[in-house]
């Protein structure tokens, strides 16, 4: 193998498909001809992955050189961390998401919050970078490419992402980590290919349409091109807001009925006006409902991310979220996930709210905090949770993350 590596990490979940970080794939040419790739398979899934001990053990096959990885989850950057500590002759060079994020921020490491409990290695550097940027070409300039790790069996389920671009273009949700960090390295796909779909898998492809709020614009160009096949189904995050939602209807209209196969992923939050005013949402509750409408109506599946944790619930709140529950359609969503508030680091919750004491921590890194409310805010949250599982009921909608959330409140 060649002394400069390029690593990437894929894992089986769960439900048994495989999450496919390719954070390389638009410049697989360009490393190739630096040197030779490496999948790593990390467990995902794994209820221990916070735990040490688990990134101890994963041997690399050079011991000098310099090794590029993709980083989309912090176990990731952190098994990066522990590599450089084993392999000093070995020069790491880690990018991606959650590397991102923390790229223009090491001032505020030395922060009471965010403070390093240990010095960085002098062989291992953090980048905001793109692949590109490092190797002085342009952005998008190489053809897209996917080499499915040999480990995958053909026929199976995989996942993988296609950027679209690097960042959120609405930038204020209060609890996102990718909202709140300051990307220098801003990067736009300005053509779309189907590269995607021309590569050889005998098997079932979610792809991953890369980018923290797909824009109307992003709506009206890219979903008429994408293929539509019984073997590939593509997810993305939009916000139920009136300019995407007149974007999704112009399509719809221009696709006469072919559409494909779209998960939609809807940031809800808590469905109440005052709350999203709080959290800075720009959408209202009649806008909403036409989004969602508009999806069952023309087969679109929904994912719908409610959060509860909030520190700042009035009894209003409760009957706009028993009304917005009572008002969605039969089977209008698909899948409710219903989690617990986290302050990611370097976000205005995680300044605002009570728990950092608590916080996560990989090696040097910290991780965020489940946040903390009082009694009062407790019994808010709880009755937001009851609601929300009885109208789920109702209306056959699954609904995933409760027991646990119910369970930490009671």
């Amino acid at each position: 193998m060649a002394d400069t590596i390029f690593i990437q990490f894929y894992s089986k979940t769960k439900s048994g498909w495989f999450d496919l970080c390719n954070g390389f794939s638009d410049t697989v040419d360009l490393c190739k001809k630096k040197g030779d790739f490496l999948w790593i398979e990390h467990e995902a899934d794994n209820d221990k992955w916070y735990e040490e001990e688990t990134y101890q053990n994963r041997p690399l096959p050079i011991k000098k050189g310099t090794v590029y990885v993709s980083a989309s989850y912090i176990n990731q950057l952190y098994q990066a961390f522990v590599w450089a500590k084993q392999y000093p002759d070995i020069k790491f060079i880690v990018g991606g998401p959650v590397a991102a994020e923390r790229s223009g921020n090491i001032s505020d490491w030395n922060s009471v919050h965010f403070k390093l409990e240990e010095d960085l290695p002098s062989n291992f550097f953090i980048t905001g970078q793109s692949v590109e940027d490092l190797f002085g070409v342009p952005n998008f300039s190489g053809k897209w490419e996917l080499d499915i790790p040999e480990e995958i069996p053909q026929g199976s389920r995989i996942y993988f992402s296609y950027t679209l671009e690097n960042q959120c273009y609405w930038k204020k949700c209060p609890f996102c980590s990718i909202a709140q960090h300051s990307i220098n390295h801003f990067r736009k796909r300005k053509k779309m290919g189907q590269e995607f779909y021309h590569f050889e898998f005998k098997g079932h492809r979610i792809v991953r349409l890369n980018t923290g709020s797909i824009t109307p614009e992003h709506i009206k160009l890219i979903l008429p091109s994408l293929p539509n096949s019984e073997d590939i189904e593509y997810r993305f995050f939009m916000r139920a807001a009136k300019a995407e939602t007149n974007a999704l209807a112009q399509v719809i209209t221009q696709l006469h009925g072919n559409i494909p196969n779209c998960t939609l992923g809807f940031g809800i939050e808590y469905p109440s006006d005052r709350m999203w005013k709080y959290l800075n949402k720009g959408t209202k509750m009649d806008e909403v409902f036409d989004t969602i409408e508009l999806c069952k109506k023309n087969g679109f599946k929904v994912n719908a991310n409610v959060i509860l944790g909030w520190n700042n619930l009035i009894d209003q709140d409760l009957k706009d979220l028993e009304f917005f529950m009572a008002t969605l359609s039969e089977n209008a969503v698909t899948t409710l996930q219903l989690r617990w508030l986290f302050a990611h680091p370097f976000t205005k919750i995680h300044e605002d709210y009570d728990g950092v004491e608590n916080s996560l921590k990989l090696g040097p890194f910290n991780c965020g905090f489940n946040v903390r409310v009082n009694e009062r805010q407790k019994q808010l949250n709880l009755a937001a949770a009851n609601i929300i599982q009885e109208k789920c009921i109702l209306k056959n909608i699954k609904l995933e993350g409760y027991k646990n959330l119910a369970k930490g409140l009671i």
